[in-house]
């Protein structure tokens, strides 16, 4: 089956594409189209869509989403390649190869240094695009409440009870957060607004990291204006109220299990003892509201695994492979510092879909 490759800008056959995203993401509100293509912060997107020839019916489309990245202490121009999406019935390499070579020609056009991609389903065609990979999301949960697991295994409620309140007590004498105490300077608020001090607090702990700018614009896009998600912000401030970190989250999630989950979207902290704090202070608020796990995928570095170890969070399978691939025009930049997984600070943040 032959497919035709034409470059579009986003509002170029607006209901067509629509479709194609509802078809296939689940997202019927036009609104997350407008706010994903339309309302970029960083700039303009690219937009590549494949038609079948014989009938001339659009069946897939990807796209190239600007965004500025901090990059050794560097602000570049890059660009994140989006999910490849293509109708169930012509998922063969073909039409999506085409759209990802389509994507890279038009590479040296573009001011990017690089594109980075995040996918658990294009793996192959990625690597067949000649695109390095870097490494593999981690997905990781931390129970709270274990009633859940036991209701398929004990009939009895009582007893059920009594076996997840001994289980619950013991991963909290596990964890970190038993043995961690918010100093009386510091203080955390879930009612911050986002403000100044989450760009000074990028701009002033970022260095060495691979990551998306976390811009007042970006963060305001991102988790104030998608329209689909009603998403909280956790802050730990001192007593000036500087910012020493923040999480964003949602309560709700449903988690692998089935259990009521509350999923940490985004973050980023000062230092590792603030990353403590918010996590023991995020565990607590967890518990007294009643959610059964928290739940986050990162990937980056490893001192953020250890310390999530450390609070009972545990690793779970994923899928979701990072790959990266060089602009040929910017001959004196390399990516050898990219394919470091330590370097990198990637949340859901990135997964936008």
């Amino acid at each position: 089956m032959d497919y035709s490759i034409t470059q579009a800008t986003p509002s170029d056959d607006q209901e067509e594409l629509n479709s194609l995203i509802n078809r296939n993401f689940k997202k019927t509100d036009s609104q997350w189209f407008n706010w994903s293509h339309h309302q970029n912060p960083f700039g303009e997107n690219y937009c590549w869509l494949a038609h079948e020839e014989s009938a001339g019916k659009l069946i897939g489309s990807t796209g190239l989403l600007t965004r500025r990245m901090c990059c050794d202490g560097k602000s570049l121009a890059v660009g994140q390649a989006e999910s490849i999406n293509i109708d169930e019935e012509h998922r063969s390499a073909q039409a999506a190869l085409k759209l990802q070579r389509a994507l890279i020609a038009h590479l040296p056009d573009t001011d990017f240094n690089f594109v980075y991609g995040m996918t658990d389903t294009a793996t192959a065609v990625f690597k067949r695009c000649r695109y390095r990979q870097v490494g593999t999301f981690q997905h990781w949960v931390k129970p709270i409440r274990t009633e859940y697991k036991f209701k398929d295994r004990i009939s009895s409620p009582l007893v059920r009870k009594g076996v997840a309140w001994l289980a619950d007590l013991g991963l909290r004498l596990y964890s970190q957060e038993t043995r961690t105490f918010l100093p009386h300077q510091n203080k955390i608020n879930f009612d911050a607004p986002i403000d100044e001090r989450f760009e000074t607090l990028f701009r002033e702990h970022s260095a060495g990291l691979v990551m998306v700018e976390r811009t007042r614009e970006f963060l305001e896009w991102r988790f104030r204006q998608e329209p689909s998600t009603r998403f909280q912000i956790m802050t730990l401030e001192d007593r000036n109220q500087s910012l020493l970190g923040y999480m964003v989250f949602v309560l709700g999630e449903t988690g692998r299990g089935g259990d009521f989950a509350a999923g940490i979207q985004d973050f980023f902290y000062r230092d590792l003892k603030s990353f403590r704090l918010m996590l023991t202070a995020f565990s607590g608020y967890c518990r007294q509201i009643g959610m059964e796990t928290i739940v986050m995928n990162y990937f980056g570095r490893e001192e953020v695994s250890k310390l999530l170890t450390s609070f009972g969070f545990f690793q779970r399978h994923s899928q979701t492979n990072v790959f990266v691939y060089a602009n040929p025009e910017f001959q004196d930049f390399s990516l050898e510092p990219l394919l470091d997984e330590n370097h990198w600070h990637l949340t859901n943040a990135e997964l936008l879909s």
